[in-house]
């Protein structure tokens, strides 16, 4: 995708008038973003997709394909909901003629808000994980990671809904990096949402990496919405394409 067509989205954006919080789910996928909502109590969410990712350029481009890539989310209270990630990678270097598929990292961690309240103009989450090594278990305390991050997210005006996060990876292996994310969001219709969002990290090994991703969700029904995605590096070479399918259990009260 050439880079103008992000300036049309993002000016597409612009003159939208509907908040995407008029979608009845809310979900952690398709942006960087992380949300600061959790699920009500006794209440499941699977967010699944696939993920084409191409990186570095030359002798080191790497391609990755995540089939799937999955996130799942259970409500325990009106406050906290539990959380695990499990995915397929595939990696492809320039010497290999077809991907490489193995297990991903496991993550399970938790996502606790901090003001529930009955549609809170400001909503605050921390997010904790312990992401468990995907091929070296001999040494499996040298080789877990502790992933944390703070969400947040209000309206601005009437139609306008941000939601950032940002905070701090450590492995122990001895390095870390910090991240950060900000998504902007809107409706087109009441099933139709776009968001725009610059991401990145800071690695305390390596330079820092700005990336930018945008998107596109539609709402099947209360439950049910699909996604499309793509992303692209701004000071490394990097792209990726992304389409996904979420879904939440249903409750009495939801049709």
């Amino acid at each position: 995708m050439k880079f103008s067509f992000n300036i049309l989205l993002l000016l597409v954006y612009s003159i939208s008038s509907l908040t995407i919080s008029a979608q009845s789910i809310i979900t952690d996928r398709p942006d960087q973003t992380e949300s600061a909502v959790t699920l009500e109590a006794g209440r499941l969410q699977i967010e699944s997709g696939v993920l084409n990712q191409s990186q570095g350029k030359g002798l080191d481009r790497l391609r990755s394909l995540i089939i799937p890539t999955n996130l799942f989310r259970y409500g325990i209270s009106k406050k906290v909901e539990l959380r695990m990630v499990l995915q397929l990678d595939g990696e492809k270097t320039n010497a290999d003629k077809y991907h490489q598929f193995a297990l991903g990292n496991v993550e399970i961690g938790a996502k606790f808000v901090l003001n529930k309240k009955v549609d809170p103009a400001v909503q605050l989450a921390i997010l904790s994980h312990i992401r468990l090594p995907k091929d070296n278990w001999v040494n499996f305390r040298e080789n877990l990671g502790f992933l944390n991050r703070v969400s947040i997210a209000h309206r601005v005006g009437k139609f306008l809904n941000i939601g950032y996060n940002f905070g701090y990876n450590h492995y122990t292996k001895g390095y870390g990096n910090f991240v950060y994310t900000l998504a902007v969001g809107a409706g087109i219709t009441n099933r139709i949402s776009i968001y725009v969002e610059p991401y990145g990290d800071i690695t305390t090994d390596s330079s820092p990496t700005s990336n930018f991703d945008y998107g596109v969700a539609y709402l099947i029904n209360p439950n049910i919405q699909l996604d499309l995605s793509f992303g692209l590096g701004l000071n490394n070479k990097m792209s990726y394409q992304s389409v996904g399918i979420s879904w939440r259990q249903k409750t009495k009260e939801t049709p």
